[in-house]
């Protein structure tokens, strides 16, 4: 692709909005007042905009160049009818390390606007902004006339004393340092890793950005305090407010008798969990049997949150606001109190929790011949985990607890449950996780692919079984439920559609999920499968809480909601709230019309939280595998490309640590962008890279506060060639 030139870089030269000076008109106001009048959407001729930038008088020699100027600039827009317009358009700003930044709008994936530092107007990285834009050979350009909603709220960095007093210096050269007033009671040091809400944007970028201390997180080398930085930078909170700590302290701490009446008694069951061996929060448990007909008997029993967080009580309201518990690399951040999620609502081995049970019998082909909830009362007989249970299917672990039957059971019923559901047309993304390993000290140790076995996928598939059947029980009853939504993909699929045929795979129009899980069997075990089943799921739609029911695409359900994590997510803890208060009889009409009118906040509410933890987790992931990375400097590495961009390529080693290859450090050539077949040509040697190809890769430069890694790749004669003057962020 040709290389773009920087725009102008100070105000004397052509192009910049400000080049001429008015005889009468304000020229440094100028830019403002003119977008004022226009940004109305409302054209005016020329007469009329002179007369409003002339205080009602006819344009003079002055003016009139300032117009024809910016006309000529393209900062104007001239209709045949005469009439003048601007072009306005809201996005994200993003701003590069560099100084300079884009403005990006989803619905405009492919033209976003460049903007010079000079015309930020104190707008900062991420800040949501109206962009005044022109058009040039370059590309769009423009200048920021308005924050529309800040991104930073707060700050966290070092603290640092200057002569003017304290201030907060972020990792992130994208983000404003704070000056800050730090009481004389409050102990602090220098280097102090600190947060500071910010009080004052000035609106002078010249000027401080002023805020106040609210937290500080002591020295930047204490373990953990890294990522206690993650969270504070996604608004995580640390700690429980106090009336939220009471009410949990309150909680009993084994199971009264009284509150065992009326339930069903399965403490004789065998009843097992399954999780992760550094898991706590044990909510779901299983039984499996085999009947007679040839069928099963499978109960899925949930912990029975509801019944320990009353609705609109200090515990309800903050597993509200926090929506769902979110596990960084080095901790999880529990939507409920530890007392509650680790202990009393927690499955433990040996003890008598309460539950929600869904006991379904299925036919031999694993359809649903009857099922039936009940509040119960459950005694998990083993604390099984994924790692050991895996090791028994594969025969590499004695079977300790005589449990062989049962897991025989569990995997019949999995296999069948999973061709049903594979035979309908859902797609199984088999993409690989990785998995940092840490020491006691928070440092990294290695980064690894994660293990996933039939342990895991025997609790997936009959933890969407009872999804399931509670939302189908939610529809007939006609309760208030929240559903689990996941639309067909839009605009995304035909960017992934030409990108699939640019590695020669072609997809059927209309596409149903059936022909995407052929397309990820079709791509198994080839190098392209991980760039293919990676794509596909960023071309889907992201799944949402609703309340009403639209069915779910990538599992081809008709209807599917979430009922099997209450103590982890505030929509299956509503789900919980609603069906047990049916069950019970316990809720009137008054209570349900209550639930219909605010359910729909809820739904929204959860799925802004959802999409905050993922973030706020892959950016604790990402800080480690940078730091993993901060001493591999010159080290080599086989890699597959896994994105082809106008800036560089993104590759991706074996452990699924992701970098990038930037133009400048690719091999000496004139690199062209081939946006239809994903891949950078070489103009001078023919030398191709497209996406999925492997490559060897070596480790330059590595950014940890950025948590950005870049490599180049691995010639006999490496040479670096001039880099891209709008490297995007």
């Amino acid at each position: 692709m040709p290389k773009k030139k920087r725009p102008a870089s100070h105000p004397g030269q052509r192009g910049h909005p400000r080049s001429v000076r008015p005889s009468r008109a304000d020229s440094k106001r100028l830019p403002e007042r003119i977008f004022a009048i226009l940004s109305s959407g409302q054209p005016l001729l020329e007469e009329q905009l002179f007369k409003k930038l002339n205080k009602g008088r006819t344009a003079d020699k002055g003016l009139f160049r300032i117009y024809t100027q910016y006309r000529k600039d393209g900062w104007l827009v001239r209709a045949d009818t005469g009439h003048i317009s601007i072009r306005v358009r809201t996005g994200h700003l993003r701003i590069n390390p560099r100084g300079y930044g884009f403005v990006v709008n989803a619905d405009y994936p492919q033209n976003d606007v460049f903007v010079p530092a000079r015309w930020f107007q104190g707008a900062q990285h991420d800040d949501d902004v109206l962009v005044w834009y022109r058009e040039t050979p370059d590309g769009l350009e423009g200048r920021v006339m308005d924050v529309i909603q800040r991104a930073t709220i707060s700050v966290t960095g070092r603290l640092e004393r200057g002569r003017t007093g304290w201030r907060v210096i972020p990792d992130d050269s994208r983000k404003p340092s704070v000056e800050v007033a730090v009481p004389k009671n409050q102990k602090v040091r220098p280097g102090d890793m600190v947060q500071a809400t910010i009080t004052e944007w000035p609106l002078d970028p010249k000027r401080p950005v002023r805020g106040e201390l609210t937290t500080n997180l002591g020295n930047a080398f204490v373990p953990g305090v890294d990522v206690s930085v993650v969270a504070l930078e996604h608004h995580l909170p640390l700690e429980f407010p106090p009336a939220v700590k009471r009410a949990a302290e309150g909680l009993p701490r084994s199971v009264r008798e009284e509150d065992q009446r009326g339930r069903l008694d399965l403490t004789r069951e065998l009843i097992v969990t399954i999780d992760g061996a550094d898991a706590k929060d044990l909510d779901d448990a299983i039984s499996v049997k085999r009947l007679d007909s040839g069928g099963f008997e499978v109960g899925v029993h949930i912990a029975d949150v509801s019944f320990y967080v009353e609705e609109n009580s200090p515990l309800d309201l903050e597993a509200l606001e926090r929506g769902t518990s979110v596990y960084l690399v080095d901790r999880v951040i529990p939507m409920l109190p530890e007392r509650l999620s680790n202990g009393i609502a927690s499955l433990n081995p040996g003890v008598s929790r309460l539950a929600v049970s869904a006991i379904m019998t299925l036919d031999q082909w694993g359809q649903v011949q009857h099922v039936a909830f009940h509040r119960s009362i459950i005694r998990s007989k083993f604390r099984l985990t994924y790692e050991g249970v895996n090791a028994v299917l594969r025969g590499e672990q004695d079977d300790e607890y005589q449990l062989g039957p049962f897991l025989e059971t569990a995997l019949a019923v999995r296999n069948i449950l999973r061709a049903k559901r594979m035979a309908r047309g859902a797609i199984d993304f088999d993409i690989p996780e990785s998995k940092v390993i840490l020491d006691s000290n928070g440092f990294v140790v290695d980064v690894v692919l994660r293990e996933r076995g039939l342990a895991e996928s025997i609790i997936e598939e009959l933890m969407l079984l009872a999804n399931e059947v509670v939302a189908r029980e939610m529809i007939e009853k006609k309760l208030p439920g929240l559903f689990r939504v996941h639309e067909p993909p839009g605009e995304r699929l035909e960017q992934f559609r030409e990108m699939i045929n640019a590695l020669g795979y072609r997809l059927p129009d209309p596409l149903s999920p059936k022909h995407l899980q052929d397309l990820i069997s079709r791509v198994r075990g080839k190098p392209e499968e991980r760039v293919v089943n990676t794509a596909l799921l960023r071309a889907m739609k992201q799944a949402r809480y609703h309340s009403e029911n639209a069915g779910h695409f990538g599992l081809a359900a008709e209807e599917y909601t979430h009922f099997t994590s209450p103590i982890r997510r505030y929509p299956d803890l509503w789900v919980h709230r609603v069906l047990t208060s049916y069950l019970q009889g316990t809720a009137d009409e008054e209570t349900i019309n209550r639930w219909r009118s605010k359910v729909g906040m809820i739904g929204e509410v959860a799925s802004q939280r959802e999409r905050e933890a993922m973030d706020a987790e892959r950016d604790s992931v990402a800080l480690k595998e940078a730091q993993f990375m901060a001493d591999k400097l010159g080290e080599q590495y086989e890699a597959v490309i896994s994105g082809v961009t106008n800036f560089g390529l993104f590759v991706e080693l074996p452990n699924l640590i992701e970098g990038l290859v930037r133009l400048e450090d690719l091999p000496s050539d004139y690199w062209v962008f081939d946006p239809v077949h994903y891949r950078l040509k070489g103009q001078r040697t023919g030398r191709e890279y497209q996406l999925g190809h492997t490559v060897l890769v070596e480790v330059i430069r590595v950014d940890v506060a950025l948590k950005r890694i870049d490599f180049r790749l691995v010639q006999e004669h490496p040479s670096r060639v001039q880099a891209r003057k709008r490297q995007r962020v």
